[in-house]
């Protein structure tokens, strides 16, 4: 008799609070989506980070037709310029291997890429293979040793330019931390609004029940037996609000990397898959319950006074 109570006191409070139920629905929703979406960003920052970490490349870029100053003062590299450069990478015990592609190759890879949106083919149209330069792809033995390679190949002829790859995605990290940190500051302000909202539903409440609550105190029910329904409608919200935010974050996993990141960027880094939804939506329904549940224990009984 007592549960049968309870659920007909909790669909009682739904009915009277059907527009702050709504309201704390939604509210919690895009919190828990915010603190979700945060938690993919710093995935795929970290699974970013490690990838290219484990492939630290140093693009050794030749002088081409169209360079000139520096080591390029007379055009395109020679066919000895190139050796020497070759000399200097095998004779280096800090390189793993290296790779060459011509112009024309880079050309065509750049065509490849650009292809994917209108403006990029547009670009590419208005290139031609004497606007690229060809390159040595060169990989260390240790990350950490791309510096001293390029110090070694710092001013040789027939040399245009020399990339860190891991230096050229300093911006992407920064992109990805500020994106991460700004999801997740937003996230704890919604957080604060639906607390808010709880403790506001719960004082509403109390005041439109205080005769029941009144009576239920005369005959001796007991502290839980009153404060119950109040969790249960909080956590009802929170947790279908988590529901919804776990089946957003599916959506963004299987829209946003699946079909739209991993088609338009290919291979470019390793993507973020259906583990780390399910890991950041676990954490997710977790933060769910525990917004649901502490919070009107704590309101309860200050409101209640039980």
């Amino acid at each position: 008799m007592q549960i049968i109570h309870i659920f007909t006191e909790l669909g009682t409070g739904l009915r009277r609070n059907v527009s702050m139920t709504l309201s704390l629905v939604v509210t919690t929703f895009v919190s828990l989506a915010l603190v979700g979406f945060g938690l993919l960003v710093n995935e795929q920052a970290e699974a970013t980070e490690e990838y290219f970490n484990g492939r630290s490349t140093l693009l050794v870029l030749l002088c081409s037709e169209t360079s000139s100053g520096g080591t390029c003062v007379n055009g395109e590299v020679t066919r000895e310029q190139r050796e020497a450069v070759e000399a200097a990478l095998e004779e280096n015990p800090q390189v793993d291997s290296y790779t060459y592609e011509t112009a024309e190759e880079q050309y065509e890879k750049a065509g490849e890429l650009q292809n994917q949106t209108a403006a990029g083919r547009r670009a590419y149209e208005a290139a031609e293979p004497a606007n690229f330069s060809a390159v040595y792809t060169v990989i260390p033995f240790d990350p950490n040793q791309v510096d001293g390679i390029s110090e070694q190949l710092a001013g040789m002829s027939g040399i245009e330019n020399l990339v860190n790859v891991a230096d050229q995605l300093g911006l992407l990290y920064e992109f990805l931390d500020l994106l991460q940190f700004a999801a997740l500051v937003i996230a704890a302000f919604l957080a604060v609004t639906s607390v808010l909202l709880v403790s506001n539903t719960i004082r509403l409440t109390a005041y439109a029940r205080r005769k029941e609550i009144g009576i239920m105190r005369l005959v001796g029910a007991s502290s839980w037996h009153i404060q119950l329904p109040f969790v249960l409608e909080s956590m009802l919200a929170t947790v279908l609000a988590g529901l919804l935010a776990v089946g957003s974050l599916a959506a963004m996993v299987e829209l946003g990397v699946n079909r739209g990141l991993k088609q338009a960027f290919g291979d470019l880094t390793v993507w973020i898959g259906w583990s780390d939804a399910v890991f950041a939506g676990t954490l997710t329904m977790a933060l769910a319950v525990v917004l649901g549940a502490i919070p009107p224990l704590v309101l309860t009984r200050k409101y209640l006074d039980v």
